[in-house]
C-alpha cells in the first residue's frame, strides 16, 4: 500500500505542476480566441494500433534481504544490488484520443540477499534467491486530457503525454533458493513440492508518460508494480510472514504505429500553429 500512495503522490503532484504552468502561460496570452486545441487528436487523430520494445530494469520486495528481525521487508528494503534486467515486447490499441489497451510478453530476472540488510541478524541467517519471471499483461490505459487555450505557444511547451493503467497478468516462475536450512519450518518449505504454484497472477498498477514524433514513432518512460497473491517470490518464508510478495519494474519504451485513421483536418492547428500537410488539404476537402 505504501508503494501505490507513493506512486499516486508523485503523479498528483506532476499533474499540479503542470497545471499551475498552464494556466500561468494562459494568463499571459491572450483571449480573443476561446477555442480549445488538443494536441493528441491533431498528432493522433484517430484509432492506431502500435508495437514496441521496452527495456528497463527490476526489482523485487521480498522475505529475504529485510531490514529488521521478526519482520517482513518494507518498502525501503529496496537495494539498488537487485536491480536486474527486464525486457518487453508490446502491442497497444488506442481506441482514441484517451483509451487505450496494450499487451505484453515481459522476461525479466530478480534477486535478493540477506547479506544486504543492515541487520547482523539477518546476514548471518544468509538467506539469498534468484528467480527468472515470463509474464503475459494485458492493461488498459487513460490518458489523461490536454487542452490548450493558445495552441500557438503551448505546443511548443507541452509535448508529452501522462497516462495511467491497471489491468491483468499471469507469470511463470520458479526460484532458486540458496543458504542453510533454518528451522524445521523452512526445511518443510524448502521439501514440499505444492507449497506454491509456478503460475501465477498479479495485478500490474502504474503510470507512464509518451512522445509521439513524426507522427510513426513513440518513446516512453513507465513505472509498472505488480501486486500478487502469493509469498513464494523468493521461494522462502518464516512463520510471521503476512504479506505477499511484490515485484515492480520501470521501463523505457520504443513504437512504431503500423496503421491509423487519416489525419483529420484541424482549421485551428492548420492556421495557427502548422504549415498545412497535403493530407490536410484532401481531408479537408472532403
Amino acid at each position: 500500500m505504501k508503494i501505490k500512495f507513493k506512486l499516486l503522490l508523485i503523479l498528483l503532484t506532476v499533474l499540479f505542476v503542470n497545471n499551475a504552468i498552464a494556466q500561468h502561460h494562459n494568463t499571459q496570452t491572450s483571449t480573443r480566441n476561446p477555442k480549445k486545441l488538443n494536441y493528441r487528436n491533431f498528432v493522433l487523430p484517430g484509432p492506431h494500433f502500435e508495437m514496441g520494445l521496452k527495456l528497463g530494469g527490476a526489482n523485487s520486495i521480498t522475505d529475504i534481504g529485510s531490514s529488521q528481525v521478526g519482520e517482513q521487508a518494507s518498502l525501503f528494503d529496496i537495494y539498488s544490488r537487485g536491480l536486474m534486467p527486464a525486457l518487453s515486447i508490446y502491442g497497444r490499441y488506442h481506441f482514441g484520443a484517451d483509451f487505450a489497451i496494450k499487451s505484453t510478453f515481459t522476461a525479466l530476472m530478480l534477486k535478493g540477499n540477506d547479506r544486504w540488510s543492515p541487520e547482523i541478524e539477518i546476514v548471518e541467517r544468509a538467506k539469498s534467491f534468484s528467480n527468472t519471471l515470463y509474464e503475459f499483461g494485458l492493461v488498459g490505459e487513460l490518458y489523461l486530457p490536454r487542452n490548450y487555450a493558445n495552441p500557438k505557444q503551448d505546443f511548443r511547451f507541452f509535448w508529452i503525454d501522462l497516462y495511467l493503467f491497471t489491468g491483468l497478468s499471469a507469470f511463470y516462475h520458479e526460484p532458486e533458493v540458496r543458504g542453510p536450512i533454518i528451522d524445521e519450518y523452512d526445511f518443510e518449505i524448502l521439501n514440499s513440492d505444492d507449497i506454491y504454484n509456478n503460475y501465477q497472477l498479479a495485478i500490474p498498477l502504474g503510470a507512464g508518460t509518451t512522445l509521439n514524433l513524426y507522427n510513426r514513432w513513440t518513446i516512453g518512460f513507465d513505472i509498472n508494480f505488480r501486486y500478487t497473491f502469493f509469498d513464494y517470490l523468493d521461494g522462502f518464508r518464516r512463520p510471521y510472514s503476512n504479506r505477499n510478495d511484490f515485484f515492480f519494474t520501470g521501463n523505457l519504451s520504443l513504437g512504431y504505429i503500423i496503421n491509423s485513421d487519416p489525419r483529420r483536418s484541424n482549421r485551428i492547428a492548420r492556421d495557427r500553429v502548422f504549415r498545412p500537410k497535403r493530407g490536410d488539404r484532401l481531408v479537408g476537402k472532403r
